[in-house]
């Protein structure tokens, strides 16, 4: 397998988990991969846009379309930051922790089923392959 189709094969992989888990999601209105940020808001109260930008690795127009989309389903609120008034923390609301736990046991059912098959030195040469990866790619 050259480096295209390992890059390809990375790809294919992360499509297919991104979709599976969007449809079974879909029943709190969290398709196209609002349930990545409301977990993420969920994990990081408080946290702001720019940081969520950075965790999740999407561009600012993106994230600011589902930030909207978030607050319109009455999954979060925002608040001006005490120390920038630039920046606009996010916190989840009671509907939001309340489906949390559900969101982050369908993520992890799906985590251990994907990676039921390595053993766990793999999963530790997974990890650091995939972080340097991360890495190189900023």
């Amino acid at each position: 397998m050259n480096d295209i189709d390992l890059f390809r094969l990375i790809g294919a992989i992360s499509r297919k988990a991104t979709t599976d888990v969007n449809q079974a999601v879909k029943q709190y209105g969290l398709d196209n991969n609002l349930f990545i940020y409301l977990t993420r808001i969920v994990e990081n109260e408080g946290i702001t846009q720019y940081d969520l930008v950075n965790l999740v690795k999407v561009d600012k127009t993106t994230l600011s379309r589902a930030i909207m989309k978030l607050e319109r389903l009455d999954y979060l609120f925002k608040i001006t930051s005490t120390t920038n008034r630039n920046y606009k923390e996010l916190y989840p609301t009671q509907k939001a922790k309340e489906i949390y736990n559900n969101l982050f046991e369908l993520e992890n059912r799906y985590a251990n089923t994907a990676i039921a098959n390595l053993t766990p030195l793999e999963r530790v040469e997974l990890r650091k392959s995939l972080m340097k990866i991360s890495v190189s790619l900023g």
